[in-house]
């Protein structure tokens, strides 16, 4: 991990370990406790600076919301998983599946269950103020078990893509935008597809 200090690379595994054991984002007041710092205000400090030098990103206002960014460099001299790259995502689009699935090698740390997950391409720049580029690659795990705050890959009316915040409240699904100022979507279950969920996104150089 290139141009990391040794506490900034303790804080990106733990965040990468933790991920992988409970499939969501550590808190900031949870990376305080593991690292025994003296206040969230030191784990900001340490994710700000991660942010900065492009191996994390995080959703701006957004609770459990850190997921780690792995450029290639990070994964040299460490064991590769090859998944399956099947197609594009455009925003509001339906999903552009490849001819024929090409694989992507990524950090195994990324994967919780690697039968179920595939990889797609972002296309576009609908998604940039959330901190996802054109050109990024999105590892989803498809599942059913769905929890509550999770990011899901859906398909609305059978024709809209949709990257968003998972919430049900009964007969509908609350699907809230990765951007604040973006206002939900409330739909009925039947009008969504769910495709999985959003475990990781791998970056290129």
């Amino acid at each position: 991990m290139k141009g990391l200090t040794p506490k900034q690379r303790e804080i990106l595994q733990f965040i990468q370990h933790f991920i992988e054991q409970h499939h969501y984002s550590p808190s900031y007041r949870e990376i305080m406790h593991h690292f025994a710092f003296t206040s969230p205000g030191s784990v900001y400090k340490h994710i700000r600076t991660l942010k900065r030098k492009g191996v994390l990103t995080t959703e701006t206002q957004a609770h459990r919301s850190i997921l780690p960014i792995i450029p290639p460099q990070i994964t040299q001299n460490t064991a590769e998983l090859k998944l399956p790259l099947i197609g594009h995502f455009s925003a509001g689009y339906p999903l552009e599946l490849f001819v024929r699935t090409q694989t992507l090698a990524v950090p195994p740390s990324l994967v919780h269950a690697p039968e179920n997950t595939y990889i797609l391409q972002v296309q576009g720049d609908a998604l940039k103020e959330e901190s996802i580029q054109d050109g990024d690659f999105l590892l989803i795990e498809a599942r059913q078990d769905i929890q509550a705050g999770e990011i899901i890959l859906g398909l609305i009316n059978q024709q809209d893509s949709v990257l968003k915040r998972y919430y049900p409240e009964g007969q509908y699904i609350r699907l809230e935008s990765l951007h604040p100022l973006q206002p939900a979507l409330t739909i009925r279950h039947e009008h969504i597809l769910l495709q999985g969920i959003l475990v990781g996104l791998l970056r290129l150089y």
